[in-house]
């Protein structure tokens, strides 16, 4: 290879390792002294709590407890195991190996084909005597109104961010139309 090949190969490296570096492609690093869009609600901003290692929430209050090393951040106030990686713009939900979000696809998959494969046989088997279209509007209404429920299944575990940030904004207009100014 020669000294030649030998120091440019040197100089590569040094140049690879520097240009995929945070810092020389303009990506922020995950510290206490920045603030990071929400990732649980994407709606506020995380940033470091006073004389703790941990970032809040100022919309959603949630508590992350923050590991710099991996530049990731895992929900610290619920009871699911929620995280999210740091990928020097956005964030990246973590992979983790959850047996129960399993058997929640499978149960919204079945509670939304099984009625509606139960009336849609059963229109089959049983044709109505008059050509109205109602068999196939229930079916329809059966297949929106199942989907529905199990759409909402999934954004309450998966906690995605549109639906957490609805759900507050719901919550902060309930109460302020409905608060008792009686005092």
């Amino acid at each position: 290879m020669g000294e030649f090949g030998h120091r440019r190969l040197q100089i590569d490296e040094r140049y690879d390792s520097e240009a995929s570096s945070p810092q020389a492609i303009g990506r922020k690093v995950l510290s206490y002294e920045e603030t990071y869009r929400c990732p649980a609600c994407a709606s506020g901003e995380l940033s470091a709590i006073a004389l703790m290692d941990i970032f809040a929430c100022d919309f959603c209050r949630h508590m992350f407890s923050a590991n710099l090393e991996n530049q990731s951040v895992h929900l610290a106030d619920s009871l699911q195991p929620m995280g999210w990686q740091w990928n020097g713009w956005r964030w990246q939900t973590a992979q983790q190996s959850d047996t129960a979000a399993v058997v929640i696809w499978a149960f919204t998959l079945g509670l939304t084909l099984a009625p509606v494969g139960i009336i849609a046989l059963s229109n089959y088997v049983f044709p109505p005597l008059d050509s109205t279209g109602f068999p196939h509007m229930w079916t329809a209404l059966t297949l929106g109104s199942h989907s529905t429920i199990s759409i909402w299944l999934l954004a309450e575990y998966y906690r995605w961010p549109w639906y957490i940030s609805s759900r507050i904004r719901l919550n902060r207009l309930r109460e302020r139309l409905f608060s008792s100014d009686d005092a």
